[in-house]
């Protein structure tokens, strides 16, 4: 069985990791300041994916990373320690829809949905993740799922891609927000993932990439 966890990790002008942090497989993400991992700096809304080992050292401004870490269920909370740094696991989630197991391939991504105006009407994915609130107001629906109001920056929630949902952004405004999922490999060249039920796609939006990698998962 594997685990999706988000992380929140907010560093201080100069803070850093130590030890460093060791995860199967990791994408971090810099909402906002700077950080060096694994010898990369990153600039305010980039994300790196990190393989066993993740080294962070916040740049001159301090910095705050969302964390999505792909590991075995039974693999203990992987908070960030170190010199002027405070971390706290925002959610976790097993993925269910999936027979996750050793040596299997996935597709572990990043993206982020903005602009999203109106209501998506009943869809499902062909994946589950973990997403997470950059802005706006986003309320999800599902008979099955989970369901979710999300109105603050750094709001998360789980969906379970093969139960459907409606999500609906406030009329006239927009949302944007993060995705952190786990798909099958064939999905690394499809940046819409959803499957429409009720035809169309009703509601509009933007599509960004930020990270993916096939992954093997030990």
């Amino acid at each position: 069985m594997y685990t999706l966890r988000l992380y929140h990790d907010s560093y201080a002008p100069g803070g850093h990791t130590g030890p460093d942090l060791e995860a199967q497989h990791t994408i971090a993400y810099v909402l906002t300041g700077s950080v060096t991992v694994n010898g990369q700096r990153l600039a305010e809304d980039t994300a790196q994916y990190c393989r066993d080992v993740a080294s962070v050292e916040a740049g001159p401004q301090g910095a705050i990373v969302w964390r999505w870490e792909l590991v075995r269920t039974d693999s203990p909370n992987n908070l960030a320690r170190g010199d002027a740094v405070s971390s706290h696991l925002r959610m976790s989630r097993r993925i269910r829809m999936f027979e996750l197991v050793p040596t299997s391939k996935w597709l572990f991504r990043l993206d982020c949905i903005y602009n999203n105006r109106g209501s998506t009407g009943l869809h499902s994915h062909p994946g589950s993740g973990i997403r997470c609130m950059l802005k706006g107001h986003l309320r999800v629906e599902s008979d099955k799922g989970e369901c979710s109001d999300n109105r603050l920056t750094g709001d998360c929630w789980y969906e379970e891609g093969s139960y459907p949902l409606v999500s609906t952004s406030d009329p006239g405004e927009t949302a944007d927000f993060l995705r952190g999922m786990v798909l099958p490999p064939e999905y690394a060249r499809y940046p819409d993932t959803a499957v429409w039920i009720e035809g169309k796609k009703p509601c509009e939006s933007d599509w960004k990439s930020y990270a993916q990698t096939v992954v093997t998962l030990l």
